[in-house]
């Protein structure tokens, strides 16, 4: 099935239209009912003003399958901030203070997982990116992203990382991109 999918980049402009497919995607893969979508639409929208975005979509026919997206990332972003504040002097020497990429979101309908439509947006996502490292956060208890992460050349950076006190356990990956 997934030699009918087609892997395309998306400007920030290009990627509005398929917003609406890109959070029921997302509401779908992450249990999310409609009013955290909605404020999941506001943050997306954000998202794709920043500096360095970069976007691709998975289509099969006219149907959106997958999606994945990123930036460079910034201090005053409330990602950034976040881990900057659990991380060590040395860590943030070598993960945040280089120009980074953020890699935001990589999601599948769960009708097209197990395909390969997942890696192959990540590794379009970070192809030829300018930045020596790349970050991301992924759940503690997300197995099959963490498998295709830790098969891709990621490491742990922070395990046990929250958003919140009580919130749930992510782990803070990084990736050289550069040598």
């Amino acid at each position: 099935m997934n030699n009918m999918v087609d892997i395309r980049e998306v400007s920030r402009e290009a990627i509005l239209p398929w917003l609406p497919a890109i959070l029921d995607i997302y509401a779908q893969v992450h249990g999310l009912d409609a009013q955290a979508i909605a404020g999941r639409e506001v943050i997306m929208r954000r998202h794709f003003g920043r500096r360095g975005y970069r976007g691709f979509i998975a289509v099969a026919t006219d149907r959106l399958v997958g999606f994945a997206y990123g930036y460079t990332g910034d201090p005053g972003q409330y990602w950034y901030d976040k881990v900057w504040a659990a991380m060590i002097p040395q860590q943030r020497a070598e993960w945040l203070k280089p120009e980074h990429f953020e890699f935001v979101e990589l999601a599948v309908h769960p009708e097209w997982q197990g395909q390969g439509i997942g890696g192959r947006l990540h590794d379009l996502l970070l192809e030829g990116r300018p930045e020596p490292v790349a970050l991301l956060t992924v759940r503690a208890d997300n197995t099959p992203a963490l498998h295709l992460y830790r098969n891709r050349g990621w490491e742990i950076v922070l395990d046990d990382f929250r958003f919140a006190p009580d919130g749930a356990s992510y782990w803070v990956m990084g990736k050289r991109l550069r040598s």
